[in-house]
């Protein structure tokens, strides 16, 4: 199950630029184990929610949240069985008792804290969605067949069996969903969290990457808070070893894995500038003697 990709997927479905052929764009977010760990994942599915209030023509279309699990055919398969039975077994439950509070709770707790996911513990994250609600929402499975073997599977919430509106959409979004993501300055603005990835991840200073990439820059903003907590007067060459020790100790934990080695960037010294520049404001004006 270690190669599966378990992620939530939403699109906005719009119309082709004016003067364009008449063909429709899918833009495509996600959030999935390629950069986030479970925990982190569950923690910021509010970023999918901003889909809802961004300004967008008339004509556009947001879909639903899609559960999704992609990877070799035949893992798939395996995992999306235990899916299935999961969500199965508390919809049943759920319809039978007409309340849903204290499954929605369980769920809620079993996810707190996951660093990875199980396909049990995915079937939960869908259900929080599922049986979130006043009335449990009907699980509708999608799935396509990606190249070199793989497949992607998805769960969305639908009014019943025969809704079957979203399919099309749906299957397309998982279709695309490895591939094609919105690109800040692209397809969508740039975001604080973009710029975030940009000041803390160690790829683009050292050429080291460590994954999930989420869980590593908000690792890394956390250890810059905490210098800026320090008496040190900070320099560059202090700096590099704080943050080398720092990346030592995230490979040593097991929490984060090694990708290969890349091409910074952008220079160490105007990286390490970046974060002496952070720590400065993170202390605020300096109080005269």
């Amino acid at each position: 199950m270690e190669e599966l990709i378990y992620g939530v997927v939403r699109g906005i479905d719009l119309a082709a630029p004016e003067g364009a052929p008449d063909e429709r764009r899918l833009l495509v977010f996600a959030l999935d184990t390629r950069t986030h760990s479970a925990a982190r994942i569950y923690g910021e599915l509010a970023q999918l929610d901003q889909l809802d209030q961004a300004e967008l023509p008339e004509d556009a279309v947001v879909t639903p949240y899609i559960y999704a699990l992609a990877g070799p055919a035949d893992a798939v398969a395996a995992a999306w069985q235990r899916v299935q039975a999961t969500v199965g077994a508390a919809f049943e439950v759920a319809v039978a008792r007409g309340h849903t509070d204290d499954l929605v709770e369980a769920a809620a707790r079993r996810l707190v804290g996951l660093a990875v996911f199980s396909p049990e513990r995915f079937a939960d994250l869908a259900l929080l969605e599922l049986l979130g609600g006043p009335v449990p929402a009907y699980p509708m499975a999608a799935g396509v067949a990606l190249a070199g073997g793989w497949e992607a599977r998805g769960l969305f919430a639908t009014e019943g069996p025969d809704d079957e509106a979203w399919m099309p959409l749906v299957e397309a979004l998982l279709d695309a969903w490895l591939e094609v993501e919105a690109v800040p300055g692209r397809d969508r603005p740039w975001a604080a969290h973009d710029i975030e990835a940009l000041v803390n991840d160690p790829c683009y200073g050292f050429g080291l990457v460590l994954e999930p990439r989420a869980d590593v820059v908000a690792t890394v903003a956390a250890f810059t808070r905490g210098l800026a907590e320090r008496p040190e007067a900070w320099t560059r060459a202090s700096l590099e070893a704080e943050y080398r020790a720092l990346f030592a100790r995230m490979l040593a934990s097991g929490r984060f894995r090694r990708g290969p080695d890349v091409p910074p960037l952008v220079p160490l010294e105007q990286w390490l500038d970046q974060q002496l520049a952070r720590i400065a404001r993170l202390r605020g004006p300096s109080t005269p003697a």
